[in-house]
């Protein structure tokens, strides 16, 4: 697997993100990182994870599209789907319950006064 050493800095700019999140980045990824004598810390970021630059050639006609696709993993894909209809559901009942409390204030309001106060 190819690497390129970069600092925080560096894999910030690069990624396009704040130096914070490219720290979280490189955390929770498990890259490695190097101390230097100069005490600027190093990363070793895989090739592969960094974006392609602005600059770089263009696609080759006779390259397939699905090459310059970015690779997405379904099953977390599946997960965020999962989780979004259960928001969803959630959100759907409590509407449900909303409407019918107005409702049935509703039908107390459209009741006469004298069988409002004694039923």
């Amino acid at each position: 697997m190819d690497t390129e050493m970069m600092t925080y800095r560096e894999l910030a700019d690069r990624l396009g993100v704040k130096l914070e999140s490219a720290r979280k980045t490189v955390r929770r990824k498990g890259w490695r990182r190097v101390d230097g004598n100069d005490g600027t810390i190093r990363i070793a970021v895989p090739v592969e994870a960094l974006p392609v630059p602005a600059d770089s050639p263009t696609v080759d006609a006779g390259d397939s599209p699905s090459d310059s696709l970015p690779v997405v993993d379904v099953a977390i894909l599946e997960e965020r789907i999962e989780g979004l209809k259960a928001l969803a559901d959630a959100e759907r009942r409590r509407a449900d319950a909303a409407e019918a409390d107005r409702d049935a204030w509703r039908a107390m309001a459209e009741r006469p006064l004298w069988r409002r106060v004694f039923g």
